[in-house]
């Protein structure tokens, strides 16, 4: 083998492997940026923040929260989902501050929801879902949101108070 075929030769699996690093280092880039692009489906305080609820949901915590957290979901239709655990006794403070109103009919807890609330407090007694009756949310430049909201108020025999939050683009 002469040296030119030999510089040739190095030249050639120097590309290769050049390219392989390349397409591994794009496969990685691309399956990092797929999984975000569903939301995690993972609880945080991060993924819907406190300061967005008035915009999502036309809504304040009048007290600070004892537990908060978010997750959000979706692609292109967006799916937000929040979890509060107010200080026991604080319902009625949260519903007349909010100009809220409950619904007529009592729900069943959501099952996801409900194992949340367990693995978050293991001994919390059980609790019972009262819809309630949201208030349009409306944008900055006046419009609304194409958001179809929900709001569940959960409540303890002990004064625990939950309210669990949804809004997904339609």
């Amino acid at each position: 083998m002469t040296k030119s075929s030999k510089t040739v030769l190095l030249v050639v699996l120097g590309l290769c492997l050049f390219g392989c690093l390349g397409a591994g280092g794009l496969m990685w880039l691309f399956a990092s940026a797929a999984s975000s692009f569903g939301g995690s489906g993972e609880w945080s305080a991060d993924a819907v923040p406190e300061r967005e609820l008035p915009a999502l949901f036309a809504l304040r915590l009048p007290v600070k929260p004892l537990h908060y957290e978010g997750r959000q979901l979706g692609f292109q239709d967006a799916y937000f989902e929040v979890l509060v655990q107010l200080p026991p006794g604080s319902a009625e403070a949260f519903l007349s501050s909010n100009k809220l109103t409950r619904g007529a009919v009592k729900e069943v807890v959501d099952l996801d929801v409900g194992e949340r609330i367990r693995a978050l407090e293991p001994s919390m007694p059980a609790l019972e879902a009262t819809p309630l009756v949201l208030p349009d949310a409306t944008r900055a430049d006046g419009g609304t949101f194409g958001l179809t909201r929900n709001a569940v108020l959960l409540e303890g025999p002990g004064g625990e108070t939950w309210v669990h939050l949804t809004a997904f683009e339609t």
